[in-house]
């Protein structure tokens, strides 16, 4: 027993990242370390990174499966659901450049004839006009392109006007991305605010914001534009959930009214907070941020969530588990009340122990829901320890031997009550260990194969000193206490007389 079994680790290698209070650098650049440190990919964002359809939270679509209804043809086989969403959409483009009119060396400022079928699309097209509204009945004709291909063509020509407008927005994001950028701006052109032919470089202002906002739009969502804008991984589509808050947002619109469209989960206050997101290359996590600051958090909380991953969620998108969604705001809500009674190394043990309790309890199914109601700091630290401990149990813990019927209870003179009884499995070994902190845990092989035999004695109903026999001399081998300490002259008098009395009788 000359060792500690289990030791509280004090010294957590991440906890330099959450000391936000006292620290002098930004939150972006604190998440850009925290990326690094993380190594490895970022998979939170492959749901919205790779669907094509910001309506698939309304539809019910299934991610990896699902982005549009010709992904069809990706479940039996024809096809990634990439494949066939970008084959459409650059027909869709192939056919609106079709026309001889595209002007292949073009001036940035020149005059340009201008279509009039264009003036009059765009005298609707005002900051805050039912754009919510719009741009649902929009993609709902764009997830059905087969059927609608040459409807969506005329439409995408008229609301360009003259095919130079391409050009115009190819030479201003320049040679790297124009091609890029030009094909969807194209087939979002029926929202355009103001034409690429009235936008010069002196301007200051980028042609995306030019075409198509009017408000301020968060930084994270600017980028959501640029085929490398997630860590390097380029990517040949736009991810359309971000594109549609980008226009959103930025014509004066209502994220909240758009999730009665788009079946988002968008509460009140969310889109206030999300103008103060981080500028992060993974949208969830700005989305994060904006709820957790809903909520009543601050930093220090939205950083102790995403070093747990266990409760990094895009809180936006609406789920058919109701009972998660309500374990995850209420764990979260508790976490913020609490913030200063409990370190950084405790939040994260806190999260995976709720996370174990809620999903023993969904398992189960005849468990009531996990619930925070009534539970003190005290209680939970306690515990999420225990379950902390109980992920590292041994091999050994499941092992069990006879008993030698020596337990024996005993009262002195002064009335205290000694209680000496055998451990006779594996988990108990452990428990003995762990509370007296010493190594007897690891006894259990010695025990079933008879070579020792462990008792625990207590005095008055607490543990006091462990003790070891040789079973076959029935002598003893160690007394040890709390760290092994040595036994005080009472235990030792109780221990002779146990012996004498119990063990060695029978010789």
């Amino acid at each position: 027993m000359g060792r500690k079994f289990y030791k509280k680790p004090h010294n957590w290698r991440w906890q330099r990242f959450y000391e936000l209070k006292n620290s002098q650098t930004s939150l972006e650049q604190e998440l850009e370390q925290y990326h690094l440190d993380k190594s490895g990919g970022h998979v939170h964002d492959m749901y919205w990174n790779n669907l094509r359809d910001p309506l698939a939270a309304l539809n019910g679509y299934i991610p990896g499966f699902h982005c549009c209804v010709d992904c069809y043809y990706s479940d039996i086989g024809m096809g990634s659901q990439e494949d066939i969403c970008e084959y459409n959409y650059q027909r869709v483009y192939e056919k609106v450049i079709s026309q001889e009119r595209t002007v292949q060396k073009l001036n940035i400022g020149d005059m340009l004839p201008w279509d009039s079928r264009l003036q009059e699309l765009q005298k609707t097209l005002v900051p805050g006009n039912q754009i919510e509204e719009r741009l649902h009945s929009y993609f709902k004709d764009l997830n059905n392109l087969p059927d609608t291909m040459d409807k969506t063509v005329e439409y995408l020509r008229k609301a360009i006007g003259d095919l130079s407008n391409i050009e115009i927005i190819r030479k201003a994001v320049g040679p790297e991305h124009g091609e890029f950028i030009a094909k969807w701006c194209s087939l979002l052109s029926p929202f355009w605010l103001r034409g690429p032919e009235s936008w010069t470089p002196e301007s200051g202002a980028h042609i995306l914001d030019h075409l198509f906002t009017a408000y301020d739009v968060p930084s994270f969502l600017n980028e959501q534009w640029f085929p490398n804008h997630n860590g390097g991984f380029g990517r040949d589509y736009i991810p359309f959930k971000w594109i549609c808050w980008y226009l959103i947002i930025g014509q004066g619109g209502s994220l909240k009214k758009a999730s009665e469209y788009f079946g988002w989960n968008i509460s009140n206050k969310f889109q206030h907070f999300l103008k103060d997101a981080p500028n992060t290359d993974y949208p969830m996590e700005s989305c994060l941020y904006a709820e957790i600051r809903r909520l009543g958090g601050n930093q220090q909380d939205f950083m102790r969530i995403m070093y747990s991953r266990s409760l990094v969620i895009d809180p936006t998108e609406r789920t058919s588990d109701e009972p998660y969604h309500r374990f995850w705001k209420n764990t979260v809500i508790w976490l913020i009340r609490n913030r200063e009674s409990i370190s950084d190394e405790e939040s994260n043990l806190i999260i995976d122990w709720a996370l174990h309790r809620y999903t023993e309890a969904t398992r189960n199914g005849n468990e009531a829901e996990f619930t925070w109601k009534g539970r003190t700091v005290n209680n939970v630290l306690a515990a999420s320890e225990e379950y902390l401990a109980s992920r590292y149990l041994p091999s050994w813990i499941g092992y069990q031997w006879e008993g030698h019927y020596w337990d024996w209870t005993f009262t002195d003179g002064k009335d205290n009550t000694w209680d000496f009884v055998e451990l006779t499995n594996g988990k108990q070994l452990y428990e003995e260990g762990r509370i007296m902190r010493h190594c007897v845990g690891t006894y259990a092989g010695r025990c079933a194969s008879g070579t020792s035999a462990i008792f625990s004695l207590k005095k008055n109903g607490n543990r006091v000193i462990t003790i070891e026999i040789s079973p076959k001399f029935r002598i003893l081998v160690q007394c040890l206490g709390k760290g092994n300490r040595r036994p005080s002259e009472e235990e030792s008098k109780v221990t002779k007389q146990w012996l004498s009395s119990v063990c060695s009788k029978d010789l």
